[in-house]
C-alpha cells in the first residue's frame, strides 16, 4: 500500500440575495436539482495519506444503501480532474485593537506573478484559482476560476483597493440565512445577546459571504474538485454561526480550510466570546474534511506556504461521483463513502447531501 507523507502543518443555509443593482448579479440559490454529484475524502494511515486505494476498496451509500458511481479520481489516477483553490479574504475595515486588514495581509504588496505561477504549476492535475473578498454586506468576485497568473496576481494585489475603482469584478449583496439576525437588534436567545461580540457593530458579514462563495462556485456543477480557503477572524455582525457555513459546504461536498487570522498571540482573556467564535470558525476544517491554521499576520512566504499545503492536500484526496438519473421527482439524498476494509486506514470527509 503506497502512502504519501502528510504535511506537518495543521489545517486542523441556503443564501437568498437581495435585489441587485446595476453593478451586481444575483448569486445562485442552493438546493436546486444537482446534475453532477461529487464527494471528496482523504484516507490516512497514521501520519501518512493512503494514495493507492482502488475503486473496489470503497462503497458509496445513498440513504444508507449501496449505489453505483461512475467517477473515481484518486491520487494515483493519471489525468486527474482539475483542482480549484477558492480563496475568500475578509477585508472588513480596521477596528481599533481588534482588526487591521492591512497589518494582517502583509503579503499584498509582496505578492507577484512568479509566486502565483508556482501555485498554478501543473502537477497531477490542472490547478485553478478563484479569488473573492467580503466587505460589509457585500461579496466581491475579484477573479473567476482560471489559470491566468497575471489576473490572479492582480486580484490578490488589489484586495484592499476600493471596490468601485476596480473593473471587471462582480458584486453580490448578501442576506442572512433563515432564523439569523444582526447583532444588536431583534429578539435574541441567551446564546446570542446583543453584547455577544466586542465591536460587532463595526464588523461585516463574513459567514454570509462564505455561504455566497460556496454557492457561486458550486453553480457551475462541472467536473472539478474544489477546496475552499477562507481568511478571516471568523467573527461577524450577525448571529450566523460557522456551523451554518459548514452545513452548506457539506451539502456541496466542498472541504473548508479556515485560516484564522489576527488573534494568535493577540487576544486577551477578557474577550472570551470573540475567541470562542474564532475557535468555532477553525472547527469548520474538521467538520467539512479540511484543516485549519492560525496566523497573527500573513506575509508572502506564509501565504505561499498555506496555498501549497492546501493544494497538496487537495491533490491527495479521492473524488467519487455520478450523474443522477433525470427520471422521477427530485428529492434530497444523504450520501456517504465508506471503506470496505478498516485495515485500509481512516477516512476523513466523504459525506454530503444532494438533491436529484
Amino acid at each position: 500500500m503506497r502512502r504519501v507523507t502528510l504535511a506537518v502543518i495543521l489545517f486542523s443555509a441556503s443564501l437568498a440575495l437581495a435585489q441587485p443593482s446595476q453593478d451586481e448579479i444575483p448569486a445562485v440559490m442552493f438546493h436546486s436539482q444537482t446534475r453532477l454529484v461529487l464527494l471528496s475524502f482523504h484516507v490516512t494511515h497514521g501520519k501518512n495519506y493512503v494514495a493507492d486505494l482502488k475503486q473496489s476498496d470503497i462503497v458509496l451509500l445513498e440513504d444508507g444503501k449501496p449505489r453505483q458511481f461512475s467517477i473515481f479520481d484518486s491520487p494515483a489516477t493519471l489525468g486527474r480532474m482539475p483542482l480549484e483553490l477558492v480563496l475568500l479574504f475578509d477585508i472588513n475595515p480596521r477596528i481599533e485593537y481588534f482588526w487591521d486588514p492591512a497589518a494582517v495581509y502583509r503579503f499584498i504588496p509582496q505578492w507577484n506573478q512568479e509566486l502565483t505561477q508556482a501555485i498554478l504549476e501543473k502537477e497531477a492535475a490542472d490547478i485553478r484559482v478563484s479569488v473573492y473578498s467580503c466587505f460589509g454586506q457585500k461579496l466581491y468576485k475579484l477573479c473567476p476560476a482560471g489559470t491566468d497568473a497575471r489576473r490572479v496576481t492582480a486580484a490578490i494585489r488589489g484586495l484592499l483597493t476600493p471596490r468601485p475603482t476596480l473593473e471587471g469584478i462582480q458584486a453580490f449583496s448578501l442576506s442572512m440565512p433563515p432564523k439569523r439576525d444582526a447583532v444588536g437588534r431583534g429578539p435574541f436567545t441567551n446564546d446570542y445577546p446583543t453584547s455577544y461580540f466586542v465591536s460587532a457593530e463595526h464588523r461585516g458579514w463574513p459567514m454570509e459571504a462564505a455561504i455566497g462563495t460556496l454557492n457561486d462556485v458550486a453553480a457551475a456543477q462541472d467536473k472539478v474538485a474544489r477546496v475552499f480557503v477562507m481568511f478571516s477572524e471568523g467573527i461577524g455582525a450577525t448571529t450566523t454561526v460557522p456551523e451554518d457555513v459548514g452545513n452548506e459546504a457539506l451539502d456541496l461536498g466542498i472541504p473548508i480550510y479556515p485560516v484564522a487570522t489576527n488573534y494568535l498571540g493577540h487576544i486577551e482573556p477578557q474577550y472570551p466570546r470573540n475567541l470562542f467564535r474564532m475557535r468555532e470558525f477553525e472547527a469548520l476544517g474538521k467538520m467539512t474534511g479540511g484543516r485549519s491554521v492560525e496566523y497573527t499576520s500573513i506575509d508572502a512566504a506564509a501565504l505561499e506556504r498555506i496555498l501549497e499545503n492546501v493544494k497538496n492536500d487537495g491533490l491527495s484526496q479521492y473524488i467519487v461521483g455520478f450523474v443522477p438519473s433525470s427520471e422521477g421527482a427530485a428529492q434530497e439524498h444523504r450520501l456517504e463513502v465508506k471503506l470496505v476494509s478498516k485495515s485500509s486506514g481512516s477516512l476523513d470527509g466523504g459525506k454530503r447531501r444532494a438533491t436529484y
